[in-house]
């Protein structure tokens, strides 16, 4: 079997970080539209004075905020998937002597997670997760508002 040069791996590195940067900028596309929708059939749901004929675009509401929290999730486990290739590239990059010891980034990372004693331990995957549980649970209470009002 052939020996895989550096070069190769090196490629194949920056293919997989490019690879989790597009998760991040699909994630928040996504996110974004999703936000962009849900207020603008909101307003379209207050206009409407809450009747009865608005009950489907509550439900939308509520399954695109659920779609959103099953979609950034599966986004997360992409992104976490390219990361771990994209370590175990630097680790075999690290092994060859390519790079130097990691010292200094783990004294970074040391210092930041000082600096931010409670802040790095909540995972951010969470946070657009609630986010579009949120959204979902705000479609529910328009809906239920609007067959209270009809």
């Amino acid at each position: 079997m052939a020996e895989v040069s550096e070069e190769a791996i090196r490629a194949y590195w920056k293919e997989h970080r490019e690879q989790l940067r597009q998760c991040e900028t699909q994630r928040s596309t996504l996110t974004n539209l999703l936000i962009v929708i849900t207020a603008a059939l909101s307003a379209l749901i207050v206009q409407q004075r809450f009747s009865l004929y608005v009950l489907p675009l509550c439900v939308f509401i509520s399954m695109a905020g659920l779609y959103g929290a099953v979609t950034v999730s599966k986004y997360y486990e992409r992104a976490s998937y390219h990361l771990s290739q994209a370590r175990a590239l630097t680790r075999e990059l690290t092994e060859r002597g390519v790079l130097g010891t990691d010292e200094k980034l783990v004294q970074a990372r040391a210092d930041h997670y000082l600096a931010f004693p409670r802040m790095h331990r909540i995972r951010l995957h969470r946070l657009w997760v609630v986010l579009h549980l949120a959204i979902g649970l705000y479609g529910l209470s328009l809906l239920l508002v609007s067959v209270a009002m009809a």
